[in-house]
């Protein structure tokens, strides 16, 4: 078994040296003051080699590992950015279509509201359109001063996308777009959670109360309302008028120039 040893021994001091690892020549000194023998160095030998396969195939390990979670994660990182190019490239062609064929700002609502003996979740006053397509995209505000007074102002959109809207059709094209004489219509001056939950905003325009278009005052509205059953439900159209329909037709002609001939 010795010889069994030795032999084995001798076989990897071979593949060692081939390696170009020897044996160290430097003999350290027993407690006694003698010299190792060449069988402590060859031992020393083999343990460094053994050593130097471990750390070897372990540094492979991690270097197959490493290829392995490159080859899993380089794909999906490459997929991750194409997808957000190609979302950023979407939201500009978003941007770019709503620029050049804007919506109006008082968009079509409905919604449904409870009358109460206590009161109402909406309150009104009287306003005028202006007879134009422009008044669409109009944005209404209604301010009460400390002292009680309410204003009402206005303020029209001015972008080329909303004149070249208003301009289609028009005979005399001056971004107003005149389709009728003033008229008189009821907004929404205040609103309670209640009506802001569905949506409604100050600046609204009522245009139809339980499915009838609406025509009347500001008072006439709060009368038809109180004569209502406490709990009773009413349903209310808002910004179905005639200057929001005509601003929605004319942007699709604007969009649409070939099928609109």
């Amino acid at each position: 078994s010795k010889i069994a040893a030795a032999a084995e021994m001798l076989h990897y001091v071979s593949a060692l040296s081939r390696q170009g690892i020897t044996p160290n020549s430097k003999r350290s000194k027993s407690s006694n003051g003698t010299a190792n023998s060449m069988m402590g160095s060859i031992r020393e030998v083999i343990r460094e080699g053994n050593e130097a396969r471990r750390m070897e195939q372990e540094g492979g390990a991690g270097n197959k590992s490493a290829g392995v979670l490159a080859e899993m994660f380089v794909p999906l990182a490459k997929e991750k950015r194409k997808n957000r190019e190609q979302m950023n490239l979407e939201l500009k062609r978003q941007f770019e279509y709503m620029s050049k064929f804007p919506l109006p700002l008082r968009m079509p609502k409905y919604a449904e509201l409870t009358a109460h003996k206590w009161g109402f979740s909406l309150t009104f006053r009287d306003d005028a359109w202006d007879g134009t397509v422009l008044d669409a995209f109009c944005k209404i505000s209604v301010t009460k001063s400390l002292l009680g007074r309410v204003s009402v102002t206005k303020q029209h959109g001015q972008s080329r996308g909303i004149r070249s809207i208003v301009d289609v059709g028009s005979s005399k094209p001056n971004g107003r777009g005149q389709i009728d004489i003033s008229r008189p219509r009821v907004i929404v001056a205040s609103i309670s959670p209640e009506g802001g939950q569905q949506g409604i905003m100050v600046g609204d325009v009522v245009s139809h109360v339980n499915g009838t278009q609406f025509y009347g005052t500001a008072s006439d509205l709060v009368k038809k309302i109180s004569s209502k059953s406490d709990g009773e439900l009413l349903t209310f159209a808002f910004n179905a008028d005639a200057a929001v329909a005509e601003a929605l037709r004319r942007r699709w002609l604007l969009s649409n120039p070939k099928r609109s001939k």
